[in-house]
Parts: C-alpha cells; structure tokens; sequence
C-alpha cells in the first residue's frame, strides 16, 4: 500500500499491521510480515518528524509513534546519540521487530538456556552484528535478549514494533559464573 505521494508511511504501516494482528494466529507468521512491513518503513524515511525527534545526551531517546487501541502492537522510534547503549534486557515475554532509519547499531545477542530461581537465569551468548540503514531483525522469546548500541561516532534513529506496550523489560547483570545474570525489573518511559 502507498500513499498518494507513493511513499510508504506510518499510516500504511499502521493500517496493514492492524490487519495482520486481526487475523495472524501463528506469531512466528506474525513477525515475518511485521519485519516485511517495517522493512518498507525504513526504506524511505520522508514520513519521519526529523526535526521533531532527537536523542537525549544522558539516554538513548524513547518516542512513542503508535499504541494499538486494544494493545496488539505498539510503534516507537529510538534515538540514539553516538555510543549510547542499552542494558542487556529482553522484551517482557513479547515478539518484536526492529528497523534502523538511519545510522549503524550493533546487537549483541543472547538466548535464554535455563531459569535457576526467581531472578536469576542462564544466558548463553549468541552472537554479534553490526546493521545499517533499511536493516531489519525480528525477536521471539526466548531469543530476545541483547545489547544495543550506537556505532561509527553518529547519531541513530531506529523503528521498533512490539506485540504489546513495552513499558518494563528484564535487565541482566552477570554474576561472575559463566552464563549466570541475575534479573531486575526495568520499568521505562517516553521521551516524546
């Protein structure tokens, strides 16, 4: 679907995506055509509020562009300033897929392998990449755990869709034993 200009927008994604969650029973289904959409999203980034959106010095930036009225899926964008990163957290039990507008990130992966009490757990380290521009990548637990960070000394705008309000994530601290983090409850907020 294009707009009249014949640019993907937020509204075509937002308009599709609603017809996918109406129907998609599979997640795994699900997600493969959520990552389709968001890759046509970042194709051409004329429908983003440049201006309008920046990173915050001290964060990465949080701006909410879209939450499903019954909560099936949530848009936002991430900005980040050079160097900036995430904790290692997961996604509190959701799918989601991620695009990068502009600028380079680098994810450093983990899968969960095992839960030893309450708040602490096995993570077994799965590897590293680096993506650029009009990249996507998709996640489904367990294999939603990683670090993300800014690269090359430049600011990055990322799109990430979530199958729900992500307002809380898991953060994990490594204990010192190999493959051992203990977990905190990561309650997070908007910028914009």
């Amino acid at each position: 679907m294009k707009t009249l200009e014949g640019r993907y927008n937020l509204s075509d994604f937002v308009k599709e995506m609603t017809g996918i969650v109406a129907v998609e029973q599979d997640e795994m289904a699900l997600v493969s055509k959520a990552e389709h959409l968001v890759g046509k999203l970042v194709q051409d980034g004329s429908w983003f509020p440049f201006d309008e959106i920046s990173p915050d010095q001290s964060k990465y930036a949080r701006h909410s562009l879209y939450l499903d009225p019954k909560n099936r899926f949530e848009v936002l964008a991430l900005v980040w300033a050079p160097g900036q990163a995430t904790p290692l957290h997961d996604h509190d039990g959701t799918w989601g897929v991620e695009g990068v507008l502009s600028g380079r990130l680098k994810v450093i992966n983990y899968l969960q392998t095992g839960k030893v009490s309450d708040d602490v757990v096995n993570l077994r380290y799965s590897g590293c990449m680096t993506v650029g521009e009009q990249s996507t990548g998709q996640l489904l637990p367990p294999a939603d755990c990683h670090i993300l960070k800014a690269e090359d000394n430049q600011s990055a705008i990322t799109i990430h869709v979530y199958g729900k309000q992500l307002n809380k994530f898991k953060v994990f601290e490594a204990l010192g034993q190999e493959g051992l983090y203990k977990t905190y409850d990561h309650e997070v907020s908007y910028t914009s």
